[in-house]
């Protein structure tokens, strides 16, 4: 059988530290040096290279080791010296240049040396590539853990590259006259189940034989490290790059060979950046935006549910989508507004399914919940035949049958469940203010005519451990609000990890701010603006009526709070959308009780969003997009570019040329906050004429439009020069004409600056219908396959 993960082998040794084994004693004053070399064109301004040891200046700028011009200019080769002591196992660093801007490179995966098992006094050549964002994306966890990992399952590691820390790599013991060569290659691209390998033109990486290719292992981030040791006189390395599939076939090689020359007096040690070159060298893929809420199954309750996704992921594997976006689904309260959230971290009780608690009881307690099953089903009878979502309704029907559950089961048995106490345990740093603010909105409500603020509330954050108690009064309402939150969790957890499993990426959306009556505010009022509003500038002004962020604030403990959000999050999204990126540069500020608001701050912008994007960005390993929309200052496209964040294109709202967008795009239709393009066409006949004549020119511009019409709208974001497509299911469904509403206007989901009749859309289809719709899916499929969106190789 082929040799997997990376184990020592006679031709190929590929040392792994025996963590048994006992520490080699050490002189304390010994050191290695890592000779750094970079290739990167600047004209004014240096390189410099940074990281958390003495050695790289502490992650302060002001102390970086400083790179020096190697050679002729015009080869653009930068390089230094660095000593570092022996004792650490691996060294962590990163390039930034500085010139008239600060460019960084992408932090998406950690760039790391390892020194263990070098002789005291070697020095290493290190060869770096500079890491851009641009194609280092394609290592965020939408890719790794879902597109490309499905789910990143135990049965697929056991054929995948092993998976090691980097201090956890040795380097060999050497022969006079030998050179240890280290490559560390980039390969975002490895699907499921599949490993990297690596053959060349030495003894030692097999002499070009496919029998005798080198396997790799995997450090994190999608690197793969392979390890070779050749003799001096071989000048010149060359190798290709492989990826192996479960059955041990090679599925994928790069057609060009990579050379490595080594030079006379060179160091005995070298590492080298490489990227796997893929023979389609641009990956693209698609997806497909529809809110929580609105989605419809034969289960549903009036309303989509976390488990409804798992039949979007179906229909998505069936139509070769490979990216679910949604709306926020946190705690609104009974605000339809999805924007309204009520806590960053607590999960809207609208979206869970009675029936799957009741379940969930029946066969870890043996209780019998028959009663609880048939009123379930009954709900669903009742509430599922609406055209539009009831909020009230299905709030109150579910929070009478979640309680009915939790007193058929009783508090002692939940609380005795060791699911529930471990992620109770878990998630205390948010569940237990959330409850406190809960059970104290109700008394608020109850004689505050000033409830919706809670700087004006009568009891404070402090008081949260007297609230939950369980001495309290409330103690009760504390359980049942932890009681929902933990089903919640369940079943949203078990929606994503389903969609990771089928290849299927869940997107996420994180408002730009949070109301004042909130956990949030209440828990951390310094942390908001309090005497200000956010808005936008126009006749007449917008007030947006929550506060802004207080960044200075933020900053100051490391942006914790936002730490702590993203990292929950990541539990169950692979990606996620920024509503209102600009805020994070710049935000319309107005007072509190007033108008005549203004920009804060009012320069400064790149400097600002890089410190405060940067902050987020390093928080999770989420594919980020920004939504940067509007009047966009000229700082925003370079610094989202150089994060490595994707931006956002509606094609009516831009010059309409799909195939110019720039890679780190999402290409939309149309979007949540505005018409569906099918009634667009039919509500802008002056914009719809331009758009055909522009890019369909087959006569008189149709009325509808047609079917075709729409097909060739989608089909152009198919085949669109972004990353990313992603467009509403009502643009999907309206390229079928026997699959299309009745009224377009009925495909609505928000109209920006109104309330009426927002945020109640249901599709008109449910999953279960559209995955039997077998033609219209191939359809969809092949469109995405002839547009080579989704494939890896």
């Amino acid at each position: 059988a082929p040799l997997r993960g990376g184990a020592p082998t006679s031709s190929s040794p590929l040392p792994i530290a025996d963590p048994d084994a006992p520490p080699t004693p050490l002189d304390s004053d010994a050191t290695v040096t890592l000779k750094l070399f970079i290739t990167y064109g600047i004209e004014n301004g240096e390189v410099v290279a940074t990281g958390p040891t003495v050695a790289f200046g502490g992650d302060d700028l002001a102390r970086a080791v400083r790179l020096k011009r190697v050679g002729d200019k015009k080869d653009n080769v930068w390089g230094a010296e660095v000593k570092v002591p022996l004792g650490e196992a691996s060294i962590e660093y990163h390039y930034v240049i500085k010139s008239r801007d600060t460019r960084y490179e992408s932090r998406i995966c950690p760039r790391s040396v390892s020194i263990a098992g070098l002789p005291a006094g070697s020095t290493v050549d290190v060869r770096d590539g500079f890491r851009s964002a641009k194609y280092y994306v394609l290592a965020t966890s939408c890719f790794s853990r879902a597109i490309f990992g499905r789910g990143n399952s135990p049965e697929n590691a056991r054929t995948e590259n092993k998976l090691v820390e980097t201090g956890d790599l040795s380097w060999p013991e050497l022969g006079e006259g030998q050179t240890a060569v280290r490559l560390h290659v980039f390969a975002p691209r490895v699907s499921a189940g599949h490993s990297v390998w690596v053959r060349g033109n030495t003894e030692g990486l097999g002499k070009w034989s496919k029998e005798k290719m080198c396997p790799m292992v995997h450090i994190g981030g999608r690197i793969y490290v392979g390890q070779v040791v050749v003799d001096k006189a071989d000048k010149n390395v060359e190798f290709k790059l492989a990826v192996v599939d479960n059955a041990g076939s090679v599925v994928c090689e790069e057609k060009d060979t990579h050379k490595l020359s080594i030079a006379p007096g060179s160091n005995s040690h070298i590492t080298q950046d490489v990227s796997f070159v893929y023979p389609n060298p641009t990956y693209k893929t698609a997806g497909v935006a529809l809110p929580v809420s609105g989605i419809r199954s034969e289960a549903s309750t009036g309303i989509g549910e976390f488990l409804d996704l798992k039949k979007v992921a179906d229909w998505c594997s069936k139509t070769g989508l490979q990216i679910i976006q949604i709306l926020p689904i946190n705690d609104s309260g009974e605000d339809p507004s999805p924007y309204s959230a009520s806590s960053s971290f607590a999960l809207h009780p609208s979206y869970v399914t009675p029936i799957a608690v009741a379940g969930y009881y029946s066969s870890k307690m043996g209780l019998d919940m028959s009663g609880i099953t048939g009123w379930a089903t009954s709900l669903v009878e009742k509430l599922n035949h609406n055209k539009k979502i009831d909020y009230a309704r299905v709030l109150g029907e579910k929070q009478k049958i979640m309680d009915a559950i939790y007193d058929l089961v009783g508090r002692d048995q939940i609380l005795a469940d060791p699911g529930f106490q471990e992620w109770l345990s878990a998630s205390e740093s948010w569940v237990k203010v959330y409850a406190a603010f809960k059970v104290q909105l109700v008394k608020e409500k109850s004689f505050n005519n000033k409830w919706f603020d809670t700087s004006c509330w009568s009891k404070g954050v402090s008081e949260t451990e007297a609230i939950v108690s369980h001495h309290s009064e409330d103690y009760d309402k504390v359980v049942r609000v932890y009681f929902t939150q933990y089903h919640l969790h369940l079943q949203l957890l078990e929606a994503s990890q389903y969609a990771a499993s089928n290849g299927v990426a869940l997107k996420g959306d994180l408002p730009i701010g949070v109301t004042r009556c909130s956990a949030d505010v209440w828990a951390e009022p310094h942390l908001f603006k309090l005497d200000k509003n956010c808005g936008a500038p126009g006749n007449p002004e917008q007030d947006w009526g929550f506060p802004p962020y207080n960044w200075d604030a933020m900053h100051k403990d490391g942006c914790s709070w936002w730490r702590r959000r993203l990292s929950h999050m990541e539990q169950y999204f692979h990606a996620y959308r920024i509503d209102h990126v600009l805020g994070f540069f710049r935000m319309w500020e107005i007072p509190k009780h007033g108008h005549g608001g203004s920009y804060h701050p009012n320069g400064g912008l790149r400097e600002q969003g890089l410190r405060n994007l940067r902050a987020i960005q390093t928080a999770s390993n989420m594919m980020i997009c920004g939504e940067d929309l509007g009047n966009v200052p000229p700082e925003v496209g370079p610094v989202l570019l150089e994060l490595g964040i994707l931006g956002l294109k509606i094609q009516r709202w831009c010059d309409g040329k799909t195939w110019n967008y720039g890679y780190l795009t999402v290409a939309a239709s149309s979007c949540h906050d505005c018409s569906p393009c099918r009634l667009w066409w039919n509500q802008n006949w002056g914009e719809a004429e331009r758009f055909f004549n522009e890019f369909v020119g087959q006569g008189g511009c149709p009325g509808g439009p047609p079917d075709w019409v729409s097909q060739k709208i989608i089909k152009m974001h198919c085949e669109s020069s972004a990353l990313v497509t992603i467009n509403p299911i009502q643009d999907l469904i309206d390229m079928w004409n026997s699959l299309r509403s009745d009224n377009p206007k009925n495909d609505m989901i928000n109209i920006p600056g109104s309330t009426d009749g927002c945020w109640v859309w249901r599709c008109h289809k449910r999953m279960e219908d559209l995955i039997k719709e077998e033609k219209f899916n191939a359809f969809i499929k092949k469109m995405n396959t002839d547009a080579k969106r989704g494939a890896t190789y």
